[in-house]
């Protein structure tokens, strides 16, 4: 019979429960071939006395090994080793191993190359973003605390799984308020629409929008996730050129007629992926326009919370917009990805429409998420994480400012960015990023494709900068630096 004690440790300063320690420490030897397939264990006995704890964890660690069927356990004869990734049973009873399922399937179907992940996974020391945030600034250890609050309360545990109960009121009535406070809108939870990411929101708001040949115009240079969900609904996507201050809205009117446009996509507060900011001008500017050609606006407002200015323009649709604007925004992107969800404010009528397509893609919705950020504003916890955040972003900011300048001031064009997490940054001299890739990736530096931008005219970087510490920054400068002398000089 096997001796368990030389499989399992029992490590009490960890949080799992120790049965659970039991359970996956014999599935792993399992797994391993450390203990064969069939053979009988010694009783709950036995292994309580071996291991050091109560017959009672051992017997829940078996019912959980059972119930996983890691472990068959027959009345009266014993408990019998099994591992059920290696066989099943087919319809005649009897034991098969599994068939290897074909590399090629044996039918046609539809293939989408321009849905291919644009993110590229890669292992280096250092890795560049396009502007996200440093997931360690607030501990993941304690927002848990909100998400396991909210899974015991009453309210969630009789609504989960209740497929008709798709949205936390609590929640929308909280995020109303939230954006009231901090947006300067005048909504209530009938206006709003939430979803786990951006892009839900995008395929729904397509599905009720836009129609085949539809005109959506879009910046020169635009948000690459949007471009790809609009696309999928073969509208004609038209760009505007950019400008210092935002797209170039007189051009609306110079080249379209009206009734010609369905809607134009952008981001007054930080344009993808240049970081300009709509001007006030040119924000009422096309406003005016879209009532007289009869478009809709669609703002996407990602990172508002992110401001390091004292003046900051609200939201167009807080503003004006007479039913014309559709906003979008997040809510907690400081936080952890888990905690994070998307919102949509945009009329009433639209948003009972859109929340079809949401509800098709997201059955259960985000009921326990929704609960736990609704607690989080109510108790005030996201806006001191909030401030917390930006704090340490306003200086990571200047920091990179000022490295910047140290290592390349005569070789780039680039402005202070008044709100985000990202820099643009264009290069005085044209040469390959390819290469300047290739000699980052040789130091221990990715940089990914998502962050380059070069044609004949124009070799820029868009470079994220929250995500990296004063000392992080201090240590890749020199190694940008000398990717780049490398480059410049053959």
């Amino acid at each position: 019979m096997i001796s368990i004690a030389q499989f399992i440790r029992i490590d009490r300063r960890k949080s799992d429960p120790l049965y659970l320690q039991i359970a996956y420490q014999f599935i792993n030897a399992v797994q391993r071939g450390l203990i064969p397939v069939g053979a009988k264990l010694p009783g709950t006995r036995i292994w309580s006395e071996e291991i050091g704890v109560h017959r009672k964890t051992v017997v829940a660690a078996f019912d959980e090994l059972e119930a996983q069927s890691w472990i068959s356990i027959k009345p009266k004869v014993g408990a019998f080793v099994q591992n059920p990734t290696l066989k099943v049973r087919n319809v005649d009873g009897e034991i098969t191993n599994r068939s290897d399922v074909s590399d090629r399937a044996a039918f046609s179907f539809r293939k989408s190359f321009v849905l291919s992940s644009p993110f590229e996974k890669e292992e280096h020391r250092f890795v560049c973003n396009d502007g996200q945030p440093d997931y360690r600034i607030v501990k993941t250890q304690e927002l848990s605390r909100f998400y396991t609050g909210a899974l015991k309360r009453r309210y969630i545990q009789n609504n989960i799984g209740n497929y008709a109960v798709q949205e936390n009121d609590f929640f929308k009535d909280q995020l109303s308020y939230f954006l009231n406070l901090t947006r300067g809108f005048h909504v209530s939870k009938a206006h709003i629409l939430s979803a786990k990411s951006r892009e839900m929101l995008f395929y729904s708001l397509t599905k009720v929008l836009m129609n085949k040949n539809d005109v959506v115009l879009v910046g020169e240079l635009s948000f690459f996730s949007a471009n790809m969900v609009f696309s999928q609904e073969d509208v004609q996507i038209k760009t505007v050129p950019l400008e210092d201050d935002g797209i170039d809205v007189n051009y609306i009117k110079q080249h379209f007629e009206k009734g010609e446009i369905r809607c134009v996509y952008l981001n007054p507060q930080q344009s993808y992926p240049t970081t300009s900011v709509l001007s006030t001008k040119k924000r009422k500017a096309l406003i005016s326009i879209a009532e007289e050609y009869d478009f809709v606006i669609i703002e996407d407002n990602e990172n508002f919370d992110f401001n390091y200015v004292k003046t900051v323009e609200l939201p167009m649709a807080a503003k004006s917009g007479k039913g014309r604007i559709i906003h979008i925004g997040s809510i907690g992107k400081y936080l952890h990805p888990t905690l994070q969800l998307s919102y949509m404010v945009a009329p009433s009528d639209f948003i009972e429409e859109a929340k079809k397509y949401v509800s098709l893609l997201n059955p259960q919705g985000n009921f326990v998420l929704e609960q736990a950020l609704g607690e989080m504003i109510v108790e005030g916890d996201l806006f001191r994480y909030l401030k917390k955040s930006i704090k340490i972003y306003r200086e990571r900011r200047l920091n990179f400012h000022s490295l910047l300048n140290l290592y390349f001031k005569d070789e780039i064009y680039f402005e202070l960015p008044s709100n985000g997490f990202a820099f643009w940054v264009e290069f005085k001299t044209q040469f390959s990023l390819v290469e300047f890739r290739d000699e980052l990736k040789k130091n221990g530096v990715f940089l990914p494709r998502i962050c380059m931008y070069q044609n004949q005219n124009q070799t820029a970087l868009r470079l994220g900068f929250a995500h990296w510490t004063q000392e992080e920054m201090e240590e890749i400068f020199p190694l940008f630096r000398s990717a780049y002398d490398s480059v410049v000089e053959r």
